[in-house]
């Protein structure tokens, strides 16, 4: 055997052996309840957690998906007895998740499709114009999906970026775990008996300390904008992390419609769509309050949602449905309504969707 058959013998030999190792650790499934709570895989792995080990209901389930400000802005037991009791609604609001991380913790967390009478997809805005930019090049929904990707997932995940290098990037941490993992597992030996008893309490009662959450105390009352000067006059007692928070994301600009969001919304909310085509579950969108105020150009035409109300099981809430909620008071930064603004959003979402359940959809 030549020196180069035996070295190209002996790479993939050790490619392989990494493999199996990267497999035996992280594929296995024990890892998975060990992962630091408040790290990106640990926040979903455990939502999927309570999801497998919840008591049955003897009532409809609403399952709410979305990013932070679901986590922060819905409560489940607000909704529910807003409906009259009716359902039993669970937040699934994560910081940070985009519809490409809601898409694979949806196929795995809901595997027979039939679980839900309700799913609920909150969205910023019902426009496509990409207001921030590069959604399909956010390499950070790898991090969430370090626990959920198989191995005949690597080249379709990889395949939904745009860049060649984060395609690249994609694929490898998709195909070895540790790469992923390596801050994880050593901040859990730099200190593994009080990560072991931080993650078996919160896979044990963070659901209950979730929902017995009231959300943020901060309050924007008294905020204006001067949309000719582009400057904004902050109440007293707002702080410079919050300042910089609202002056980044009020002032933002309307973004274009280049397309770019509209086909990533058709790969995966289309794709969430597509996978409960022939279940009984009703997917249900609606528009957020977008923020303590809304720039004049903020409009605009809907893209992706517009096509997706014309699909049977499929509502689309009306756009004004929580435009009212679109004030300073209610919110505690530009994104996130408070402790007084979620009870309002948490008991009209129970209603509507208690609504749209009984009439049979729309």
């Amino acid at each position: 055997m030549s020196g180069v058959a035996r070295g190209a013998l002996w790479a993939v030999f050790t490619v392989c052996a990494f493999l199996c190792a990267d497999s035996l650790l992280f594929r296995a499934g024990w890892y998975n309840a060990y992962l630091e709570p408040d790290s990106s895989a640990g926040s979903l792995e455990s939502q999927l957690h309570w999801l497998r080990t919840a008591h049955a209901s003897p009532v409809p389930e609403v399952l709410a998906v979305g990013d932070s400000r679901v986590a922060e802005g819905f409560s489940s037991r607000i909704a529910q007895a807003a409906a009259g009791g009716r359902l039993h609604f669970r937040n699934f609001g994560q910081a940070g998740t985009t519809p490409r991380v809601w898409y694979y913790a949806l196929r795995d967390g809901d595997p027979t499709r039939r679980r839900f009478a309700a799913i609920v997809l909150a969205l910023d805005n019902y426009s496509d114009a990409d207001r921030y930019g590069l959604s399909e090049d956010r390499i950070l929904d790898e991090n969430f999906l370090a626990m959920r990707l198989g191995l005949g997932d690597c080249a379709d995940f990889a395949s939904s970026f745009d860049s060649t290098a984060l395609r690249h990037t994609a694929f490898f941490n998709c195909l070895f775990r540790g790469i992923l993992l390596r801050q994880d597992v050593r901040a859990f030996l730099a200190h593994p008996i009080a990560r072991i008893r931080h993650a078996r309490d919160w896979w044990k009662n963070g659901l209950g300390y979730q929902n017995n959450y009231g959300g943020k105390s901060g309050s924007l009352r008294g905020l204006s904008v001067d949309w000719a000067s582009g400057t904004i006059q902050f109440p007293d007692g707002v702080s410079e992390d919050v300042q910089a928070n609202v002056r980044r994301f009020v002032l933002l600009g309307p973004g274009e419609d280049s397309r770019a969001l509209t086909r990533y919304r058709e790969r995966w909310l289309g794709g969430i769509v597509d996978m409960y085509k022939d279940s009984p579950t009703r997917l249900i969108f609606l528009r957020l309050p977008r923020g303590p105020v809304v720039r004049p150009d903020a409009e605009q035409p809907a893209g992706f949602v517009d096509s997706a109300a014309r699909l049977p099981k499929v509502t689309v809430l009306p756009a004004e449905t929580f435009t009212d909620l679109e004030r300073p008071e209610v919110f505690a930064d530009a994104l996130h309504l408070n402790r007084e603004g979620r009870p309002i959003f948490s008991t009209r979402l129970g209603e509507k969707v208690e609504s749209v359940l009984a009439g049979g959809g729309r």
